[in-house]
């Protein structure tokens, strides 16, 4: 791509307090703009792709997805071992049904050929649609205003709907409305770059078709994980229509004449069903889901009002900088489109707006998602968890494959629970998952005192994560006793298979004291319920006190002149100073091989920093800001995870500059295609990371002495800010501006939280 292409793209949204919108079609930008515009709703995933499907000379990836829809085939090995991941899971692009072919005349809408005098797009955030508004001046003099909105609902979990209204102005014509349902048309990718799904075969095949009256309907499945798709349009609206059924698509044909002053209106439920191989087949229920639909203005209404709800509850306010605010907006959206909401489905790095990352689960869950919503919509926390529960006993079966023969060792890269990352240097080494599990587990339970969950799902997670932290490491007799851990590959991957990587020591120290926590607690509160526990998981009286013994010797390497070392290797690494690299260079891991990178002093991402950020307590302000400047000289940030961990901390330590310049990036990198890689999907832990930099960085906000507390600084450049978090079930609104800060209890019982370290009663 040229350099003012991308110009063009890095500017092409306008800043707008509660939209991203689109006034000229850029056929080059198609891609990324499908992304952006991506709608969903923790099930239903639709890229922002055009309903006419094409237009000529722009690329295009269309997709459609459903969250947990994977199929998987054997990963092939040049040389195989003992251990490596044995399949691959990629998440499905399923049938599309959004598409939507008008033909004027004989002409078919192209916005790459056809005469378009007016063209804009809409994603609202608080109508939570897609909308367009498109003039066109036919061939055969016709001049049409098409409307079209489209929704994913988020309070009917199987349901999408579109509107199209067609109004002629002037002139007169035959106008065909093709409705098609078939199958999606895979994108090929990259072979080159392992974030994407290039080289998977992610065909489903097409088992079944269907059109009966104004109904039209699919099934399909996949080749081998059992799975079974259907789909259901409905069409509703006073067009003459015909219905055609082919091998491996169904197609409903609207045909009408318009003149002058004339308009039609047409509306299509949609309804998604799923079913297993060992479950029922969905087929009636996507066919009777569709007709049951609520009509489209009541659908409008729901999403309307659930969103007012949502923006009440998460809304994030910013004086003196409209751009990172529609962001902060931006990203808050698109990770409640993408979240899973039923226990069973998580959320992927992509979301459900592409392909990237196969549509694989990630840490990126725990340690940056699961916050947002732990403190907006505690109850979707929840199910993130449930969800790491349920596939508890495949992390059991890893364990034992890793050689543990106690405790769990949940997968690093996963749709259903089955570790599928085949490089394991940065794959299954990252043991930190566990402790990032264990830490969200623990903040969730400080945050609702739900226990309940506790004692159901969540003292279980704890105690087989500690366990297998206790049989990975050992007391050193070389590091005077101390407990350490080696061979692990922390956050950053341009380091891998290290010994005693702060941050994974770090989860590891915490993990093993709230599993000896959580033990406790249930001695005291669900003695009956530890007691049926222990005999389920075989937990010996004895564990949480080696547990405990583990923690408070947990090994962590010497500072060097004040620079905490990353691991106990890192500092006596070959420099590889940042301004050698030439830019084009850049992610590393695209042109360099792994054992080059391996051996210099380079961070992918955010690493100690991230350490010192979850467990700052254990550092002072001095070594925080000295470790800052000096893994700052160090990060390419070819990670999307990095930048907004690297604001926080600069918040944290004062260095309002360095935060707001990062802030501003890891805000936008999505809108501005930062990353130059967002057609594949948008990046769903950078975007959480910017609500965590809101709230922990500029509010900085933690739980201290089982203590909600604050210490805002509002940053120079802005008037001041303000956000709501939900605690305990409370909802508190926090406000900074350059004078100081402000507290409201908007709803629940009264509460004392810490201000600047002083207690302030609120009611």
């Amino acid at each position: 791509m040229q350099q003012h292409e991308t110009d063009r793209l890095e500017t092409r949204y306008p800043v707008e307090p509660w939209q991203v919108s689109e006034k000229v079609f850029l056929p080059e930008g198609l891609r990324e703009s499908e992304s952006v515009f991506a709608l969903g709703n923790g099930f239903i995933g639709m890229r922002g792709n055009l309903e006419e499907q094409t237009a000529t000379g722009a690329e295009t990836i269309q997709g459609s997805f459903l969250n947990g829809v994977f199929d998987a085939e054997p990963i092939v090995y040049g040389e195989s071992a003992y251990g490596y991941a044995k399949n691959h899971e990629t998440i499905c692009n399923v049938m599309d049904a959004k598409s939507l072919i008008l033909i004027a005349d004989g002409e078919r809408l192209d916005l790459g050929k056809s005469r378009v005098t007016e063209q804009r797009r809409v994603l609202d955030l608080r109508e939570g649609t897609l909308d367009r508004r498109l003039a066109w001046a036919t061939a055969g003099g016709c001049v049409l205003i098409i409307t079209m909105r489209r929704l994913v609902s988020l309070t009917h979990a199987n349901l999408a709907a579109t509107r199209l209204m067609v109004q002629c102005l002037d002139g007169g014509c035959t106008l065909e409305l093709l409705s098609p349902l078939r199958p999606a048309v895979i994108a090929e990718g990259d072979p080159n770059d392992p974030r994407n799904a290039a080289g998977k075969d992610r065909r489903l095949l097409c088992t079944r078709t269907e059109a009966q009256d104004n109904v039209i309907a699919m099934q399909q499945k996949t080749k081998n994980t059992g799975f079974t798709v259907n789909c259901a349009v409905e069409h509703r609206g006073e067009i003459p229509f015909t219905v055609e059924e082919g091998e491996d698509s169904v197609l409903w044909h609207g045909q009408l004449r318009l003149k002058s002053g004339d308009s039609v209106i047409l509306d299509k439920s949609i309804c998604y069903t799923v079913s297993g191989k060992d479950e029922p087949d969905a087929w009636r229920e996507a066919l009777e889901g569709c007709r049951r639909a609520p009509r489209f203005e009541i659908l409008a209404d729901e999403q309307r009002d659930y969103l007012d709800a949502f923006w009440k509850r998460a809304g994030i306010q910013i004086e003196g900088d409209d751009a990172l605010l529609q962001g902060l907006r931006f990203n808050l959206f698109h990770l409640l489109q993408s979240v899973g909401r039923d226990g069973r489905r998580n959320i992927a790095a992509k979301g459900l707006t592409g392909e990237g990352y196969e549509g694989h689960t990630f840490w990126d869950t725990e340690a940056y998602i699961l916050p947002v919503f732990l403190y907006t919509e505690p109850e979707l926390a929840k199910k993130l968890l449930q969800n790491r529960f349920s596939i508890l006993p495949k992390a059991r079966e890893r364990a034992r494959v890793m050689g543990h023969p106690i405790g769990a060792l949940f997968p690093w890269r996963t749709i259903d629970g089955e570790e599928c990352s085949a490089y394991f240097p940065a794959g299954t080494a990252q043991v930190h998952i566990d402790g990032d599990i264990a830490h969200a587990v623990w903040e969730y339970w400080q945050a609702t005192r739900d226990l309940d969950f506790l004692a159901e799902n969540g003292a279980e997670i704890l105690i087989e994560t500690a366990r297998l932290y206790y049989d990975l490491g050992f007391f050193s007799s070389e590091k005077g006793g101390r407990f350490v851990i080696n061979c692990v590959t922390g956050p950053d991957e341009y380091n891998v298979m290290v010994n005693n990587n702060v941050y994974t020591n770090s989860v590891a120290e915490e993990n093993l004291r709230t599993a000896a926590a959580a033990v406790e607690i249930l001695k005291a509160e669900r003695p009956q319920t530890l007691t049926a526990l222990a005999e389920k998981i075989g937990l010996r009286e004895t564990e949480p006190a080696d547990w405990l013994k583990a923690a408070d010797s947990m090994y962590y390497p010497p500072a060097q002149d004040g620079i905490v070392p990353q691991d106990d290797g890192f500092l006596e690494r070959k420099p590889w100073p940042l301004d050698s690299i030439p830019a084009e260079n850049h992610p590393l891991l695209m042109h360099y091989h792994g054992l080059t990178i391996y051996r210099h002093m380079v961070c992918k991402q955010a690493d100690l920093i991230l350490a010192m950020i979850l467990f700052g307590e254990r550092y002072t302000d001095e070594e925080k800001k000295k470790n800052f400047a000096f893994y700052d000289s160090v990060t390419t940030h070819d990670s999307s995870l990095s930048m907004a961990v690297f604001s926080i901390l600069a918040a944290q330590i004062g260095q309002m500059q360095k935060a707001c310049d990062y802030f501003l990036s890891s805000a936008r990198l999505d809108l501005d295609n930062i990353h130059h890689n967002t057609k594949d999907g948008l990046h769903m832990a950078n975007m959480a990371g910017t609500w965590i930099g809101i709230t922990r960085g500029f509010g900085g906000m933690s739980i201290r002495e089982d203590t909600l507390s604050f210490a805002p600084s509002c940053p120079p450049r802005w008037k001041s800010f303000a956000f709501c978090v939900e605690f305990r079930g409370r909802s508190i609104r926090v406000r900074a501006d350059q004078n100081g800060a402000s507290y409201e209890l908007l709803r629940g019982e009264p509460i004392t939280v810490l201000s600047y370290g002083k207690p302030v009663r609120l009611a």
